[in-house]
């Protein structure tokens, strides 16, 4: 297993409000690539949507993404919740895996990954 992927959508109410938003965390979240497990933390636009804000983070393990979600929320504090409501939030978490194309057919890298009973062609 390749870790874990988080990808959080934030929707502000206008492009000012996310290019505001944008500036601030662009340069907060730079440390959090320092931390252990950090292997990508970015932020993204949408195109058909400026306002919309979206995190993509993907960690090591799972273990080390709670370690830092528990140093933010020390650090930080919990986010207030009426604000984040407002941004009308929606949070995916995933198991990463790495997959590579052989002979026409995704198979995870780990062979402890793949799968016998199913076959994606």
């Amino acid at each position: 297993m390749a870790g874990v992927r988080v990808i959080v959508t934030l929707n502000f109410p206008n492009q000012d409000a996310a290019d505001q938003a944008v500036g601030g965390m662009a340069q907060a979240f730079k440390p959090v690539l320092q931390e252990p497990g950090a292997l990508q933390y970015e932020l993204f636009r949408s195109v058909d949507n400026p306002g919309r804000v979206i995190l993509m983070e993907h960690w090591a393990s799972r273990e080390l993404y709670d370690q830092h979600w528990h140093k933010q929320m020390r650090e930080q504090g919990a986010p207030d919740q009426e604000q984040a409501r407002a941004l009308n939030p929606t949070f995916e978490f995933y198991a990463q895996e790495n997959y590579d194309l052989v002979d026409g057919i995704w198979e995870p890298l780990d062979p402890a990954d793949r799968l016998s009973t199913i076959r994606w062609a």
